[in-house]
């Protein structure tokens, strides 16, 4: 849950020159076609296990990416490793989830679907903080994105036992409710399955990722995503 993967923007752009005498097919403008003009935009955004880490750095092989093509989108990822809804990195001085947020980490190009996920990095921290930055946060993005489904996602537990990470998933369901926001609780995903975790121990493996992005698919699906 320590390494952040900054999105990517790559421009592409065409440029060409014609004369008068070019034939009308070499001047007629480039159309985009219809299913491309009309595929909506999901952003996601969380830690490590949005954004990747460990020996599955790269976002577009993660569980948040896969679950957004997965059902269609155009998909964002965005986040920073090692961070939660009031836990900071200070080892790569990457601020909590607010400050990101106030840095433009939601900013997306009118998305359709606003995955908000974490918690895992928040244990020890004040489950009152918690809960108030939570808040503060989709109501950030219900303001942000109106006509969006917004869909809180809670923290995943790669150890087993549970006892650290449940008093984060019920504070986060607990907001969820009173906001009227779908909830995901995905704490126990990765329970029983240690041959899906690289070598440290947390983050799960590219194949590991496959059948997880298909769960959170099927989740967000039944929300209405």
């Amino acid at each position: 849950m320590r390494r952040v993967l900054a999105p990517a923007l790559v421009v592409a752009a065409l440029l060409g020159s014609t004369s008068l005498a070019a034939p009308a097919h070499a001047m007629a403008p480039r159309t985009v076609p219809a299913a491309d003009r009309a595929q909506p935009r999901a952003l996601f955004f969380g830690d490590s296990y949005f954004v990747g880490g460990g020996c599955s750095p790269d976002a577009k092989q993660d569980m948040a990416y896969l679950a957004g093509t997965t059902l269609g989108y155009r998909t964002t990822v965005r986040g920073a490793g090692g961070t939660g809804f009031v836990a900071a990195n200070p080892d790569y001085d990457l601020p909590p989830y607010l400050a990101q947020i106030r840095d433009g980490a939601l900013d997306v190009r009118h998305p359709r679907l606003v995955v908000i996920a974490g918690g895992s990095n928040d244990v020890g921290q004040p489950v009152t903080q918690l809960k108030k930055n939570a808040r503060t946060i989709l109501r950030i993005a219900r303001a942000k994105y109106p006509r969006a489904l917004l869909v809180l996602v809670g923290p995943l537990d790669p150890y087993g036992g549970y006892a650290d990470s449940i008093p984060i998933r019920d504070a986060l369901r607990a907001v969820a409710e009173r906001l009227h926001v779908p909830f995901v609780d995905d704490m126990t995903w990765l329970g029983g399955h240690p041959e899906w975790l690289c070598d440290d121990y947390v983050h799960p493996t590219y194949a590991a990722q496959v059948p997880l992005g298909a769960r959170l698919a099927r989740a967000l699906a039944r929300r209405g995503a």
